[in-house]
């Protein structure tokens, strides 16, 4: 789940987890993005528009296409990686592969119950607005599929072993600076995570337990980098609660500071001089920084960054380059981080 610019979003997927990925991460400049068009694409009364000049107007926007398409090919990738590999085990059985999905699929759903429904039904009232009676047999299905779609992948989990996959579909990389931002973990890790975030989004707030639970898991392997992505249309607290933490970093306590907005749910003015007193900083040069919007501009410029590496949502992450978007859980994060010291070992071995 994530917060976009425009709009508050949710986003439901299941994310076919299943395989040993060996893919690799290539990057994405903007000059060979460039390179496949004329050098010139228009001329005005003689003067040239430059390809690159067209393209680094538009970097944000064909970084998120970019990293669609291969969203959208991973996609059908791993429904095809399932399907080849239901039909190797229906083989092995002996029996057509429409039979083996219904078999090992369908018949094994239980029955959707009327409790199920009425549950699902409470916790997501405020967002359906319509009375049960009318929505029963669509949540009914939504709740069947559902059961298929966690059996789908429960059997696929069974039968891996059995069928070894490699992937070799290269996932776009994508080079986010990080010299000078707030960071946690050595220098030298094999894992870097930059964190574009928002003070005041639900979803970043989510999303901090699993870093805590992946920092202490993988220490010294992962360097942790923050960088600011407010949205201040829908979030109106969060570009001075950004402010304050970057005011905290100047006396060393920018991640305390940060743990404190996160658990906090009232970001008002005094309440942000009220945590830098609990901090024991030094209020009056913590209180001129922030009433000076001494790091607003170094707030738009990391906005400005984010935007140009594809960054629409918060939270946004880029494990090694590679993009992550929502409240991803630990499991998630620790799938991308073991594929991401695997590839790192595999370079200093070829190395």
């Amino acid at each position: 789940m994530f917060q976009r610019i425009s709009k508050t979003g949710a986003q439901w997927g299941t994310i076919l987890a299943l395989v040993t990925l060996t893919s690799v991460m290539t990057s994405i400049p903007m000059l060979a993005i460039a390179e496949e068009l004329p050098a010139v694409v228009a001329t005005v009364q003689g003067q040239p528009i430059a390809a690159e000049d067209l393209t680094n107007l538009l970097r944000g926007e064909l970084t998120r296409l970019e990293i669609q398409r291969y969203q959208a090919m991973k996609e059908k990738l791993d429904e095809l990686i399932a399907d080849k590999i239901f039909s190797l085990e229906a083989a092995q059985r002996g029996v057509p592969v429409q039979q083996f999905v219904q078999d090992e699929i369908v018949a094994k759903i239980p029955a959707v119950t009327p409790q199920q429904i009425q549950a699902f039904y409470e916790a997501n009232k405020s967002r359906i607005k319509q009375p049960l009676e009318k929505i029963s047999e669509q949540i009914t299905s939504y709740l069947q599929q559902q059961g298929q779609e966690q059996r789908r992948q429960a059997l696929l989990k069974e039968l891996q072993p059995r069928y070894p996959v490699t992937v070799a579909l290269r996932a776009p990389k994508i080079e986010v600076a990080t010299d000078g931002k707030p960071s946690l973990g050595p220098d030298n890790a094999p894992i870097t995570i930059v964190e574009f975030s928002d003070f005041q989004c639900p979803y970043c707030r989510q999303a901090q337990g699993a870093l805590k639970q992946l920092m202490a898991a993988y220490e010294g392997k992962v360097k942790l980098v923050f960088r600011d992505f407010p949205l201040r249309n829908i979030h109106p607290q969060a570009q001075k609660a950004a402010e304050a933490a970057q005011c905290a970093a100047e006396q060393q306590q920018f991640w305390p500071y940060h743990d404190k907005l996160f658990a906090a749910s009232n970001l008002q003015m005094d309440e942000l001089k009220k945590f830098a007193q609990e901090l024991g900083l030094n209020l009056e040069q913590f209180t001129a920084c922030l009433d000076a919007s001494k790091y607003a501009s170094g707030i738009d410029a990391d906005m400005r960054a984010g935007q140009n590496v594809g960054v629409n949502a918060t939270p946004t992450f880029f494990v090694n380059g590679y993009l992550l978007s929502g409240a991803a859980s630990y499991e998630r994060f620790k799938e991308l981080v073991d594929a991401a010291l695997e590839q790192a070992q595999s370079a200093q071995r070829t190395n």
